[in-house]
């Protein structure tokens, strides 16, 4: 045995936490994971999900090699055989059928692969269908929108400064499970323990009292889905005591004046009945608010995933703009990644909104996609407009897409379906074919999305582990080779097609860059091939780089530091970050204050009297993903129905029991968990599980972790508008004793 030691980021959650581990290379073995002491931004803290990647390598029902359904069965085929079956398939089918007869279905491990998410845009834009559907819709895109809107850059966040902050308003977030949700952080805990112990507070806004609620020195309970009234209520107390304090902020941000009369109908007194929040309770959090020296307000995934998720995202920036806490230390403050992919160069020219519509129901897309909630109903579709085939990438949206089940069943009715995935599970198990990629320890990686999502600026490069088995492909390699020849190319020219569109653009929006010609630059980075070539010129050409000549940042020097370089704490990036057309704040764009009436006839309408459901995360769940690891499926069962004990009672349930729980489009029973953790009317299950498929082949999930499926009862007709996103948290549910 030769043991060597290998230090590389955690490429499972958005902590991206430093790791040092020990393995045998010979042997292909992984003999240890701990978390690196010498890490510039972990200082050695991991983790349960730390070992994960390794599980999934070790995994022996993960797929090595590509599979085809042959008669019902599986069969292995070879590499060539699964690449030229699949874009001779995908490509007749567009020729026939238009190119809006492929669906596309992007899944979010493939946040976790930078290679994959340089190139599949690639892939994307050649493809060029028009229904492409991702598990944005079903989490994020309401923040995605509103910072478009407000700053022109979807992928331009606001991160809470949370080492410099001593107020912490935490919304639909639980960052102590999460590790912080944009909001990379690692060692979440101790940074909120540190905040309170210099005389900081966190306050926690949540239906349950969550694990950060535990350590939090305020929690208020708030009913599914009125986040968005609370936070009109709080920017209404803010005007009516003349504390819209927006300091510098004021010289480049239109519209402020507007939100007076916006947010006038919202008094705290006007919302306490739909909120559950009193009148009271809310003047004092904004008094507590505008007191504190250094406060941020912070709304995560519980935000967006409501029926007013684009206001509420909007929001929380509204209220961080109004009170100067927006580019300020210890408030909301933007990050500068390695790469310069939040620069307003990397902007889209033009909004990437309601440029074409849904053919079912009519909604707009938004970032070249489609809400996911409408994927069955697309490929229900008869006629010019049907589906005739689906490719889905690291995704599984039967489980995690809102009425599943419906998912299923459309599938089976395509002509062909192609999942690149190395899992057979409840959406992969309908494929013709399953071209599996290597795992996280079989090639490089680069946090590149969450360099964007840091609390404190830095970079890492993740060296490879394991070199792949013969003929095993990556998956950027896997999209790269099915792109080319769907389009009559080869592999290598479209790598050059990628080479020289990233270098040119790079010169186009790069002054200092003018001197040198597309040909220097690929010379002087000739040494790195493929998407290590792409992250060389982006790292070269960065804040930080050495433009490629003189001193500066290199993937060369990066491969040189195992353990990250430190590039300094968060600091002031506006206005010269902002990529609207004006280079101004947008407070109160037009697609977010449309929506307005729609909140008011919530408002007047009032409370239901439906209890209403809401979901909840586990540290070693990861959506659907994970589950069939043994090491983290073990333990009491964790798909339970979390309960307040006086809706238990008065429903006549005991702990450890079963419930039958039924909405507009589904039922099931779910083993039930009694807790004052949960505030009354509110009951919770987990999301991912419902591992009951028997088609797959997954044997840890459809035993250990099996569960129900929280998306069988979410109605995939309620949608956020504008953003299209599903709204799974806040849906009517009605529950008996089973």
């Amino acid at each position: 045995m030769s043991i060597e030691t290998i230090h590389r980021s955690c490429p499972t959650c958005e902590a991206s936490c430093g790791l040092v581990m020990e393995v045998d290379r010979e042997a292909r073995q992984v003999i240890s994971i701990k978390g690196d002491p010498d890490n510039h931004r972990s200082a050695g803290y991991v983790c349960a999900k730390s070992q994960a990647f390794r599980y999934i390598y070790e995994d022996p029902e993960r797929l090595t090699k590509p599979v085809k359904k042959v008669g019902g069965q599986w069969q292995e085929i070879s590499w060539e055989a699964a690449l030229s079956e699949t874009a001779q398939r995908l490509a007749d089918i567009r020729d026939q059928h238009g190119k809006d007869a492929i669906a596309m279905y992007y899944g979010n491990p493939n946040g976790h692969n930078f290679s994959t998410q340089i190139y599949t845009q690639m892939f994307i834009t050649l493809l060029n269908t028009e229904r492409f559907f991702s598990a944005g819709s079903v989490d994020q895109q309401p923040k995605n929108l509103s910072c478009e809107l407000m700053y022109g850059n979807g992928w331009v966040f606001p991160i809470p400064d949370i080492d410099h902050s001593d107020f912490f308003v935490c919304m639909g977030g639980n960052p102590m499970v999460s590790q912080g949700s944009l909001m990379s952080a690692p060692d979440i805990e101790n940074r909120l323990k540190s905040l309170q112990a210099r005389g900081g507070q966190i306050v926690v806004i949540d239906p349950r009292r969550t694990e950060t609620a535990d350590i939090a020195d305020q929690h208020l309970f708030v009913r599914p889905g009125t986040d968005a009234f609370l936070l009109m209520a709080f920017v209404n107390e803010l005007f009516a005591t003349n504390r819209v304090t927006p300091g510098r902020l004021l010289d480049f941000t239109d519209g402020i004046d507007t939100l007076e009369s916006l947010s006038a109908p919202y008094t705290p007194e006007a919302v306490a009945a739909i909120t559950g929040v009193t009148a009271a309770r809310l003047r004092q959090l904004v008094d507590d608010f505008c007191n504190a020296s250094a406060p941020v307000l912070y709304g995560r995934i519980g935000l967006c995933t409501q029926q007013f998720g684009t206001l509420a995202s909007w929001l929380v920036d509204v209220v961080n703009i109004l009170t100067g806490r927006l580019d300020a230390r210890g408030g909301a403050m933007f990050p500068r990644p390695a790469t310069a992919h939040n620069d307003p160069a990397s902007a889209p020219p033009e909004l990437g909104y309601n440029r074409w519509q849904s053919k079912a129901r009519g909604f707009p897309e938004y970032m070249s996609m489609l809400p996911a909630s409408l994927m069955a109903e697309e490929m229900e579709l008869q006629g010019e407009h049907q589906v005739r085939a689906l490719i889905t990438v690291a995704g599984n949206p039967v489980l995690s897409v809102p009425n599943g089940k419906r998912i299923h069943a459309a599938m089976a009715n395509l002509d062909f379906v192609v999942a690149f995935d190395f899992y057979i599970n409840e959406t992969t198990s309908g494929a013709d074919i399953i071209i599996p990629s290597t795992t996280q320890l079989e090639h490089s990686n680069y946090d590149f999305m969450f360099t964007s999502t840091c609390v404190r600026n830095f970079a890492q490069y993740s060296p490879q582990t394991f070199a792949p088995p013969p003929d095993a492909l990556d998956q950027y390699q896997i999209l790269n080779e099915v792109t080319a020849r769907m389009n009559g190319m080869t592999g290598t020219d479209l790598e050059a097609i990628m080479l020289d569109g990233l270098i040119g653009q790079l010169l186009d929006n790069a002054p200092e860059l003018s001197h040198l010609s597309v040909e220097d630059i690929k010379a002087k980075t000739a040494e790195h091939q493929g998407p290590e070539r792409l992250l060389d010129i982006m790292l070269r050409a960065g804040p930080y780089g050495d433009k490629f000549s003189g001193d500066g940042l290199t993937l060369a020097q990066l491969k040189e530091l195992p353990h990250g370089i430190d590039l300094g704490p968060l600091q002031p990036r506006l206005p010269e970050l902002l990529a609207t057309r004006d280079k101004r704040i947008d407070i109160v764009p037009e697609v977010i204050t449309a929506d307005i009436p729609r909140l008011q006839a919530a408002l007047d309408k009032g409370p239901g009297d439906h209890m209403l459901l809401i979901g909840r995360r586990h540290i070693r769940d990861m959506n659907s993903w994970l589950h069939n690891l043994n090491n983290y499926a073990r333990g009491k069962n964790r798909c339970t129905l979390l309960i307040n004990p006086q809706d238990a009672e008065r429903i006549g349930l005991t702990d450890s029991g079963k419930a039958k729980i039924t909405s507009r489009v589904g039922e099931f029973e779910a083993e039930v968990a009694i807790s004052d953790s949960i505030m009354p009317g509110v009951v919770s299950l987990p999301h991912g599980f419902g591992h009951t498929y028997r088609d797959t082949r997954q044997s840890v999930a459809t035993t250990l972790t099996l569960g129900v499926s929280a998306n069988d009862l979410v109605d995939d007709n309620e949608m956020d508008m504008p953003s299209g996103t599903s709204v799974v948290n806040g849906v009517p549910v009605a529950i008996v004793a089973a």
